[in-house]
């Protein structure tokens, strides 16, 4: 029989290891060298005025 203290290691065990997959792959898609372009223009056009109705 599962007892509440197996449910609990076990959650909390690969839980950990679920959210640190997780935080991985979006730290590697965040930082991956092919993307830097996308992130530039992103930073600047909030800056740029080409948008900006008088």
């Amino acid at each position: 029989m599962i007892s509440h203290d197996m449910v609990l290691v076990f959650s909390k065990t690969w839980g950990a290891l679920y959210l640190l997959t997780v935080f991985l792959i979006a730290l590697g898609w965040t930082y991956w060298p092919s993307r830097k372009p996308m992130y530039d223009a992103a930073s600047k056009s909030p800056l740029g005025d080409e948008g900006i109705q008088s």
